[in-house]
């Protein structure tokens, strides 16, 4: 099914402008549904090799339906999928009994991912606009039962597509907000679910379909059969969680939070001065210091939203080359006379106003070089998503700098994922 934008528009009032529930049949090919559970398979293996437990949860229902299950996780982080075996085979393998797997940020591990759902979705972005707080990606697989969670809200304002990829089917039941406060209080995470049946809605969908529920629904989801699905979600937050967004690009941004040095007992506590001596240590930049508090919070409100929209709204960034295969920026020789091309729909962002430094952002990640006038047109051409050819890339900028210095110009961005090398 062509996702254009009259597709997302025809969608928009299926669900009365994302105020409703509905379920959309055979949304998706069987190409696509392969290449997506293909892809998952990928993205589980790479986070399983990066060592990153954060928002990977396991959940055995027989024992506890509720509990996750750190001594398998665990096991999961050393004991990876073979080549050649298939997910279902190596959950047999691994568990042998019914489970359930919620991972988060899923675009984060797979390219595939990341670029297909954006295109999937970017008729419904370019019409809408984008959430303050970006997408992000979820995955479920499993034959659990029901969802380990019990009946919840998930975080106000976020609304979520569901595209499911089978071969089970999956069955949600929600309540109304105010019917369900109703019923039980708005008890989050319940777990005693039959007697509220019969007062929900029931929506049941099948491999290739979609699911779409605005964030005000209580839910539980059920599936008895081994399914994946992939679900992708419109962070539209709160004020202070937006804020606390912001903020968090500052401590990322301007804030060395790897310093461990320990701070000693003072003496005389209130007037001495070398603690606050020892926070102003941990600035990377003298710059901001200088700033009034308004020119700094709109500093890194625009630090935000830049890396964000360099992701093209995905709220969590790819791994870097060097997190994956130990790259180094330095070594970029092997990006001589190469032809690369950047990955749609991601573009490459940048600030030319300052006068010393060119910054720029490469898939949520903000860099910064000495400033050359030809830096800009480079961007550019790599931003056309045509194929490129390094040498001619770098023609104009070899008469101000050397050839090394525009080298690892490109490295930086391939580093951060901004192009690959097609050959």
């Amino acid at each position: 099914m062509n996702l254009d934008k009259q597709w997302w528009e025809n969608f928009t009032q299926t669900n009365q402008n994302f105020r409703k529930t509905c379920v959309i049949n055979d949304v998706l090919s069987a190409e696509e549904i392969e290449n997506l559970t293909n892809a998952i398979n990928e993205a589980l293996l790479e986070k399983l090799k990066s060592g990153e437990k954060g928002g990977f949860r396991l959940y055995f229902p027989e024992e506890n339906a509720a509990k996750v299950n750190n001594k398998y996780k665990d096991k999961m982080f050393t004991d990876h999928p073979q080549p050649g075996e298939t997910l279902q085979e190596y959950f047999k393998r691994s568990f042998g009994q019914k489970f359930g797997i919620i991972f988060n940020a899923a675009e984060r591990y797979s390219p595939y991912i990341a670029e297909k759902l954006m295109m999937f979705t970017k008729p419904l972005i370019d019409t809408i606009g984008l959430p303050a707080a970006g997408m992000h990606a979820t995955v479920f697989i499993g034959d659990y039962g029901w969802t380990p969670l019990g009946i919840h809200q998930d975080h106000k304002g976020a609304n979520v597509i569901h595209f499911h990829l089978g071969p089970g089917e999956k069955t949600m039941y929600t309540w109304e907000e105010n019917k369900y406060k109703e019923l039980t209080g708005g008890k989050q995470n319940n777990h005693d679910i039959t007697p509220l049946l019969e007062e929900a809605e029931v929506y049941t969908f099948g491999t290739g379909d979609l699911y779409y529920m605005p964030w005000d629904q209580f839910h539980i989801g059920k599936n008895d059969e081994y399914s994946i699905g992939i679900t992708f979600w419109f962070n539209n937050p709160t004020k202070a969680t937006y804020f606390d967004n912001v903020m968090n690009t500052f401590y990322t941004q301007y804030i060395d939070d790897n310093n461990e040095e320990v701070i000693n007992p003072q003496k005389e506590y209130a007037k001495n001065p070398t603690t606050f001596d020892d926070v102003m240590t941990l600035f990377k930049s003298d710059e901001i210091m200088s700033m009034s508090v308004k020119d700094f919070f709109q500093r890194i409100h625009s630090d935000y939203k830049y890396s964000l929209i360099s992701n093209h709204g995905w709220e969590n960034t790819p791994q870097t080359r060097k997190q994956l295969d130990q790259y180094e920026i330095d070594d970029y020789d092997h990006l001589k006379s190469k032809t690369i091309k950047a990955p749609q729909p991601f573009k490459i962002i940048y600030d030319n106003s300052n006068e010393d430094s060119f910054v720029f952002y490469v898939r949520g990640y903000k860099m910064e070089i000495r400033k050359n006038n030809f830096l800009p047109e480079i961007i550019d051409k790599i931003n056309s998503f045509e194929h490129v050819n390094t040498e001619d890339l770098l023609a104009n900028i070899n008469s101000e700098w050397p050839e090394e210095a525009g080298l690892y110009f490109l490295s930086m961005i391939y580093d951060k994922r901004g192009f690959d090398v097609v050959h």
